[in-house]
């Protein structure tokens, strides 16, 4: 939530749900189940199809971290019934996958402004979910929204925090200047938008 003239609700944030041994173990267990490294091709595109996501993400299936997902589902469900009402899909847990994130200042990893939306036409993406899974000290990196101007979202950094936000807000992740960030990504489908 951010507070200005108005006050917008763009998105939730939980500031450490995890502590630095659950961290760990949910890293351990992602790198257990991996599916396989997401195609280039399947993140965001800009104009003239230039690819807007620079990091290694890697598929996985939720039911194979349900421990750890359980929980952030839980409480988004709740968040989502106390503050949005959006129309979501409740069961999709257990058939869906995750990406697992990993931004290095290695390759200059980033993920410029873009929107996620819903591969099934079926369906539209209601809330993309992130989980901060870092666990060493890395800067730049930061998560921004643009809703009528750019602003970035502080507690997220916080290793163990989690974020729900409106997928079809302009978002971003600004470059990785030292170190690595790794980030657990859930997206929450609901009815079509009417």
């Amino acid at each position: 939530m951010r507070e200005g003239k108005y006050i917008i609700n763009d998105y939730w944030c939980w500031d450490s749900l995890f502590n630095k041994e659950q961290i760990k173990n949910f890293n351990l267990k992602i790198q257990e189940n991996l599916l396989e490294k997401e195609n280039p091709k399947k993140a965001a595109f800009g104009s003239g199809n230039k690819i807007l996501k620079k990091a290694d993400t890697y598929v996985v299936n939720l039911s194979s971290v349900s421990e750890f997902v359980k929980p952030v589902l839980e409480s988004a469900r709740y968040a989502n019934d106390k503050n949005f009402q959006y129309d979501i899909h409740y069961n999709f847990e257990l058939h869906d996958t995750g990406n697992y994130n990993i931004y290095s200042s290695k390759n200059n990893s980033e993920y410029k402004w873009h929107t996620d939306v819903s591969p099934d036409i079926r369906y539209d993406m209601k809330f993309t979910i992130l989980i901060n899974l870092s666990e060493k000290k890395y800067t730049g990196g930061k998560f921004q929204i643009f809703n009528q101007e750019p602003y970035t979202i502080e507690k997220f950094k916080n290793p163990g925090s989690v974020l729900m936000f409106k997928s079809y807000l302009n978002h971003c992740v600004t470059p990785i200047l030292s170190g690595e960030r790794k980030t657990f990504t859930i997206f929450v489908y609901g009815p079509k938008w009417k």
